[in-house]
């Protein structure tokens, strides 16, 4: 062997990699240091494209999800006869749809690429958001808020693999906070612009004129996410060929999964029989049967305040919303590996406004909303908790069965949860309100359950590597790579 060191022109990457003629096809799967200031530029670059299309398909599902209580409010009840339970099937049959999306996905991510997936399913969810303007009654209402499900529930799984995709497990956080953050400001500003459409006078009710224009905004957002969102990294248009290797070796070397066209059924059974597939299931179904924003407008509504002013209370949920998101981020960055422990002390901040509205009497009004105001607050939980998957599981089957186990169980959830709140108990659903503090309790012991696991399975593999069992040691990955987590004894969880 030849004692040159010869080093890697490429622009950002420092590694030098002593020659053998023989290992020469070795070079290109050695780790290379990356020069931070290079890696930032890149960061710069994939944020500014990926996330803000990411950031705009968010706001349209969240914005189109949200219009439904919006227009409950704006005349939607009576002009459809809505009746009893009808709203509230109304709210939980999207979710069936969204079931039976998450169902599909798991083939289909492995037989398109996440750009046309997403893509596509954006137009059509556009398409079916402004049919959501025709129907004349209940039953013709509950048929297209199915297909709204079936359509907008395939961005879940998605997103979920592209951020794994792009970003290193650090960015996670921050990454999909972003995301719900989409939601925060459907909810605040998206409800004012909702409120403005729905009260313009003409022969169509307003509700109807905001689902046709909402619907064609989710049409030209979708159009954009599909030209402009690359299929792979070598696409990745606004790299230059260095950056792309750059973008490819700050992920790789986490450990990160390769985009795997054919499913691995080694990897279905492994999951099947993994305990923390199962946490992650009731993680979600638990935090979406808690959520109460399909009724907080009712809520309001109920408490005496006008359709206006319930509109305007969405504002202060809202920067409760966004506080607690961003609280939660900074603790992930300060704290990087006791995300879990971060997560059961936010879930108490919904948990102790569920308690406030059983407690509170009727005529104690702006106690009652301020109470409803931190009961809406579980964005920044679930955003951890898809930084949590997306950290800790590796492989694409896995990952992606994970994705769709998350988001089964919040359809499953959020079918659930809006039978809990009984026409005859309005405005303050007290039955709803005990079960969702009931809920939060069992979160909570679930998501520590988890990291009870997790810590157990790096206690094991230190302890193989410090008996000299080299495949146990922790390195940086050389490339992406089908391994899974259970199967890459060199990867640690982040708790």
């Amino acid at each position: 062997m030849s004692s040159n060191l010869t080093e890697l022109p490429t622009d950002g990457l420092k590694a030098e990699i002593p020659m053998d003629e023989s290992k020469v096809d070795e070079i290109e799967h050695v780790v290379n240091e990356i020069d931070p200031a290079i890696e930032k530029r890149v960061l710069w670059k994939i944020d500014r494209v990926i996330m803000p299309l990411a950031i705009l398909v968010y706001f349209c599902q969240y914005l189109d999800k949200r219009g439904l209580a919006f227009a409950a409010i704006f005349g939607l009840k009576k002009d459809l006869h809505l009746q009893g339970q009808d709203y509230s099937w109304a709210s939980s049959i999207f979710y069936f749809g969204t079931l039976v999306s998450q169902i599909i996905s798991v083939k289909v991510l492995h037989m398109f690429s996440i750009k046309l997936y997403v893509g596509v399913t954006v137009v059509l969810w556009g398409g079916v958001m402004m049919a959501q303007a025709a129907p004349q009654k209940a039953a013709d209402l509950l048929a297209v808020r199915f297909l709204l499900g079936l359509m907008e529930g395939s961005a879940y799984p998605a997103f979920v693999l592209m951020i794994s995709f792009w970003y290193r497990k650090a960015e996670h956080p921050s990454r999909f906070a972003l995301l719900a953050a989409a939601d925060i400001f459907a909810q605040g500003l998206g409800g004012l612009f909702l409120y403005g459409l729905s009260s313009i006078k003409s022969s169509i009710q307003g509700w109807r004129i905001a689902m046709l224009i909402t619907g064609s905004i989710s049409i030209c957002i979708g159009l954009l996410f599909t030209y402009f969102i690359p299929s792979k990294m070598e696409n990745a248009w606004f790299l230059t060929k260095e950056e792309k290797q750059i973008a490819h070796d700050r992920v790789a070397r986490e450990h990160a999964s390769s985009h795997e066209r054919h499913f691995q059924w080694n990897q279905f059974w492994e999951t099947f029989k993994d305990p923390k597939f199962y946490l992650v299931f009731f993680w979600a179904f638990l935090l979406c049967a808690c959520t109460v924003l399909n009724f907080g407008t009712l809520i309001l509504n109920g408490l005496g305040y006008s359709s206006f002013i319930t509109t305007v209370l969405q504002l202060p949920a809202c920067a409760m919303q966004a506080t607690c998101l961003i609280l939660a981020v900074l603790s992930c960055k300060k704290f990087p590996n006791h995300r879990g422990v971060i997560q059961a002390i936010c879930a108490l901040v919904p948990l102790v406004g569920s308690i406030l509205l059983q407690t509170l009497p009727y005529e104690n009004k702006w106690p009652l909303a301020g109470s409803l105001w931190l009961t809406t607050c579980n964005y920044h939980i679930l955003s951890v908790n898809l930084s949590i998957i997306s950290s800790n599981i590796k492989g694409h089957t896995r990952k992606t069965l994970f994705s769709t186990a998350y988001y089964i169980g919040y359809a499953t959830g959020c079918i659930v949860g809006p039978q809990l709140f009984r026409d005859k108990e309005a405005p303050l659903y007290k039955s709803a309100m005990r079960a969702i503090s009931s809920m939060y309790g069992i979160y909570i012991l679930f998501m520590l359950a988890f990291m009870v696991l997790c810590k157990m399975e790096n206690a094991r593999r230190d302890k193989l590597a410090a008996e000299g069992n080299e495949e146990a040691v922790p390195r940086p990955a050389a490339n992406y790579d089908n391994k899974t987590d259970m199967q890459d004894l060199s990867f640690r969880y982040v708790l």
